[in-house]
């Protein structure tokens, strides 16, 4: 008889789906996603969420899109959240390179973040819209006009590698940033750009469609292959950290100080939604690779990227050093929303709205240094901004009033 209950005592306990627990029960998870909506990241999370509460146990999975400064502010935010396992948050791998170079505004330490897994490999792919005018990387490459690509915000990977890419292979382009989600391919549909790097399960249905093709490849197997037009040391190196990078697609992590207990809990129902069959299915039929890989090997793989000689910080670095395009627009303040982080305000174009951030708008008001709460309704301010960006965040707000 003890045999028998034994029996089905271990039955009815692998019957549990894994990492589930009374820890997540009724609760509800946040994830983070440091994006706007569109795109594949938010794409990913979304999908992940939909099977995560289940292994977990939890209520539900609730998806909360942080964009902003290239990834920076929803990371920031994640960090920052209580350690309890019920906030949860994905990001890209240029966060890497930002912490690498100590970024004005990065708030977090990706070396203390308590990592749950990837959920794939993500090679990169220039290209080039059918209507460029190119027919290859070599038109390209040999052309004496500057060329105009898409790209997300300044210091995320697909900007940060699109311009080690052009230095290390000497490419006539200048980078338009600010093209978050899918609005990059929605510009090379419009003609406002020739094309832009991206990760190659975002882009493959654009490419499926006609409306473009793959000039080169930094992993995968995909062809041109980047490393064949590498004729310098330099060129090499810079291809060899974008593959390596390419590695860490998709990752999720929890805030550091997470309870060890609890971040097992959340790697194994992590993973085991990576394996299931009707997860599996959906990811196929939205064009979303899986190439799984678990929390604590992931973290490995972090803390070997963020340790790169002075040399490779030196590419990085030069990457990085770019000036912003920015325009200065009079206005009075019209309006004041989400406790005067977003600021209405009338542009050349007509009526307009931009975000102060705290750690990266310089505020002035009346000639001293002030905070974002300073700011009223009918102030006359001078708006400094980048005008290619959205969604639109002041370098400078000078005012009086």
């Amino acid at each position: 008889m003890k045999r028998i209950l034994g029996a089905i005592a271990l039955a009815l306990t692998a019957a549990i789906p894994a990492g589930a627990s009374e820890y997540f029960d009724g609760k509800t998870v946040t994830y983070i996603v440091s994006t706007n909506p569109g795109g594949n990241y938010d794409a990913y999370a979304r999908l992940v969420g939909r099977y995560l509460g289940d292994k977990l146990g939890a209520d539900k999975v609730m998806i909360k899109n942080v964009n902003g400064a290239g990834h920076i502010i929803g990371t920031n935010t994640l960090y920052a959240s209580k350690p309890d396992g019920y906030t949860i948050g994905t990001f890209n791998t240029g966060l890497i390179y930002a912490q690498i170079l100590g970024r004005e505004g990065v708030a977090f330490d990706l070396s203390k973040m308590e990592w749950i897994g990837k959920a794939s490999s993500d090679p990169r792919v220039l290209v080039l819209s059918s209507n460029s005018g190119f027919d290859s990387f070599e038109a390209l490459k040999a052309t004496d006009k500057v060329t105009r690509f898409a790209a997300s915000g300044i210091g995320s990977a697909a900007f940060t590698e699109t311009k080690m890419l052009a230095d290390g292979l000497d490419l006539p382009i200048t980078l338009i940033p600010g093209y978050q989600g899918n609005a990059g391919e929605m510009a090379m549909l419009r003609g406002e750009v020739s094309g832009q790097l991206a990760s190659l399960s975002s882009i493959q249905s654009f490419i499926d469609a006609g409306n473009g093709f793959v000039a080169i490849a930094v992993g995968g197997a995909e062809e041109p292959k980047a490393m064949d037009y590498a004729q310098t040391d330099k060129a090499k190196s810079i291809i060899s950290l974008i593959d390596a990078m390419s590695t860490l697609g998709r990752m999720t992590a929890a805030p550091p100080g997470t309870d060890p207990a609890v971040v097992e809990e959340l790697r194994d129902a992590y993973m085991a939604v990576m394996e299931d069959p009707d997860f599996l299915a959906e990811a196929k039929k939205l064009g979303l690779p899986i190439e799984p890989t678990r929390g604590d090997e992931v973290a490995t793989l972090v803390q070997a990227a963020l340790k790169q000689s002075p040399e490779t910080v030196a590419i990085i670095s030069s990457a990085l050093d770019v000036e912003i395009p920015t325009v200065s627009v009079s206005s009075e303040i019209i309006s004041l929303e989400n406790k005067n982080k977003v600021v209405g305000f009338n542009s050349d174009e007509g009526g307009a709205t931009g975000e102060v951030s705290g750690s990266r708008t310089k505020v002035m008001v009346n000639g001293s240094e002030a905070g974002r709460g300073d700011l009223a309704v009918g102030m006359a301010c001078e708006f400094e901004y980048n005008p290619d960006t959205s969604p639109v965040e002041f370098a400078a707000v000078n005012c009086k009033g």
